[in-house]
């Protein structure tokens, strides 16, 4: 191991397990754990020996929602890349001490080491648990809610046409075929079959998933 990152290394143990976060170290090839705090380990029921069996794949399956991967992966590329941010912020859903609720973490990951040539070799992530009763917690949770929701049903709703689109909206506010067929100079018997379809397409079951679909999809 590099001598300079080595004594980084130990400057980080000296104090790390006193911290109320998680501290994290990741090698950015391989993407290999080197270093996590008692507190992180804890956290997840493990042993830093355990952490070293399995690969970084297994090791976020386990432990980390995947959707979230799309948000954050990005950023911290980007940080990689050599981006103008020092440090990347963002949330994630973790399991600890084998859950089966996700728990809500914020975390911040910034370059730790860098080679002669002045390239990302490792990073540092700090994660803090979030208390769960912080009224902030809740408004998180239903956006993150809201992102699953979307990239769960992105498909199902391109399906819709542009006709389609303008009925489920209708459908969100509450009107009747009736006057859907008013509003749209259509037949209410036309109206109601583009309701059957748009309720075959997207898999509706009452008005509240007509609701959801059109509030995530900016319709209402």
């Amino acid at each position: 191991m590099d001598q300079d990152l080595e004594q980084k290394l130990q400057g980080i143990r000296l104090i790390a397990d006193e911290l109320p976060s998680a501290v994290i170290i990741h090698e950015v090839v391989t993407l290999q754990i080197i270093y996590m705090n008692r507190t992180g380990l804890n956290a997840l029921g493990t042993t830093f020996d355990e952490i070293k069996t399995i690969s970084p794949e297994a090791y976020h399956a386990k432990y980390f929602n995947a959707e979230d991967s799309n948000e954050y992966v990005p950023k911290i590329l980007e940080l990689i890349k050599g981006g103008n941010q020092e440090q990347v912020s963002y949330f994630q859903q973790v399991r600890i001490l084998d859950n089966k609720e996700w728990q809500l973490f914020v975390s911040n990951t910034k370059i730790f080491a860098r080679n002669h040539t002045g390239e990302a070799t490792h990073l540092i992530t700090t994660a803090s648990k979030l208390d769960p009763t912080h009224h902030i917690i809740t408004k998180v949770n239903r956006l993150m809610d809201e992102v699953s929701f979307l990239r769960r049903n992105s498909l199902l709703f391109a399906t819709l046409t542009r006709r389609e689109k303008e009925i489920l909206q209708c459908i969100a506010i509450g009107m009747s075929s009736t006057e859907i067929g008013a509003k749209l100079f259509i037949a209410p018997a036309t109206a109601e079959t583009h309701r059957k379809n748009i309720k075959n397409k997207l898999g509706l079951k009452n008005n509240y998933d007509a609701v959801r679909f059109a509030q995530a999809y900016n319709l209402v």
